[in-house]
């Protein structure tokens, strides 16, 4: 599998080459996306680590560029259609929000598109879940609502343990945009979380076999 980057051309020779992931909070309303220097907020947090965990990851395998870049940015929080909503059970449908991203944001092969979504989601024969990507694709989203605390009666003195929370699930979901499958080993990122047991236990970071494949997958020019 190749991941394909943006090339920007300089009189005949390769000036950068940018691989871009775009978070996208989805929400009726902005109070937890808003974005501060002082890394209270969560997509303040999630951008540092995202940074730190997959910029020696995507590699580049052209020895003639001049300069290559690894960009994280964020869009304007939006609220999405309300036929993507299941009235019934009253979730959103996951599968359905990952087409809309697609087909709303156009995406080409240099770009990334991770949507932090604070509604619940569920899909297929899935009761819920707390993320869902187009393997090897796009797009991906995770779902806020079931990493807090709160959504299970239970108090949490701090914001730390949904921050972190929060990672795992993006760097998860982010791993399988880049084509990386479920990990059998239980406390790497990549590892599937049926409950969100699973999820505190396991570490925000790939395993030694999960990041040989991902280092493995370099752009391609």
């Amino acid at each position: 599998m190749l991941i394909f980057a943006k090339v920007v051309y300089l009189k005949d020779q390769y000036l950068y080459l940018l691989m871009q992931i775009i978070i996208q909070p989805i929400s009726c309303s902005a109070s937890e996306f808003e974005h501060n220097s002082n890394g209270n907020s969560i997509v303040y947090s999630l951008i540092q680590h995202l940074l730190k965990t997959f910029r020696d990851k995507v590699s580049i395998d052209n020895s003639s560029l001049q300069y290559s870049s690894f960009q994280i940015s964020t869009a304007a929080a939006t609220i999405p259609p309300t036929y993507l909503y299941d009235r019934r059970r009253k979730q959103w449908i996951s599968n359905r929000i990952l087409d809309w991203l697609l087909q709303n944001n156009n995406p080409d092969d240099n770009m990334k598109v991770l949507a932090i979504c604070d509604f619940d989601a569920y899909s297929d024969e899935l009761n819920f879940v707390f993320g869902e990507a187009h393997l090897g694709g796009r797009v991906a989203a995770i779902y806020l609502p079931r990493l807090r605390e709160e959504f299970y009666v239970r108090k949490s003195d701090t914001n730390k343990l949904f921050k972190q929370r929060v990672i795992k699930e993006a760097v998860h979901e982010l791993g399988h945009v880049f084509g990386l499958t479920h990990c059998e080993k239980s406390k790497c990122v990549m590892h599937f979380s049926n409950s969100l047991q699973d999820t505190d236990f396991k570490d925000h970071k790939f395993c030694e076999r999960c990041n040989k494949i991902l280092k493995s997958r370099q752009f391609k020019t």
